[in-house]
């Protein structure tokens, strides 16, 4: 079975649902999850905030935050997925932001650098990732982790 099918089967079995707050991978992740007939019963929805006046707008990220850790950062993912799971009323939420290229990237974050958040009522967990590959090669790998990152936490 795929994950995207383990996912679903999952979220329905347990009665949980989950949105998403992406800016790296531009609503790929969102995309995936509505692939499968019935995803309804478990995908909220999601903001894909790309520019950082969305994510300080919609999100409630800090400026200060991102002025002192960049967008690309453990903090900003972190506040990204709380409010996503607050505003969409979600049992989990998925939130990304990465540098997936070709240009941006620092050298404590060169490209390729992707954090992923799960958060729930429980708490959030980040993930930092560096990927290789290309822009397109990058964001593929990044909502494939953060789909599986996301298995492993509906399944606690």
């Amino acid at each position: 079975m795929s994950l995207l099918n383990n996912l679903q089967q999952l979220c329905i079995e347990k009665g949980v649902s989950i949105a998403v707050a992406e800016s790296c991978t531009a609503g790929l992740i969102a995309s995936k999850l509505t692939t499968l007939a019935g995803s309804s019963s478990y995908f909220n929805g999601g903001v894909v905030a790309y520019q950082n006046e969305i994510k300080i707008k919609i999100l409630g990220v800090s400026q200060s935050i991102i002025d002192e850790k960049t967008e690309v950062s453990a903090e900003v993912v972190r506040q990204m997925a709380k409010s996503v799971l607050e505003k969409f009323d979600a049992n989990f939420a998925i939130a990304t932001t990465g540098y997936a290229g070709p240009a941006g990237g620092t050298n404590k974050n060169p490209i390729g650098t992707v954090f992923i958040a799960i958060a729930s009522v429980v708490g959030v967990v980040v993930s930092r990732f560096v990927f290789l590959g290309n822009r397109q090669s990058i964001v593929n790998q990044a909502s494939e982790s953060a789909l599986s990152l996301s298995l492993i936490h509906i399944w606690r």
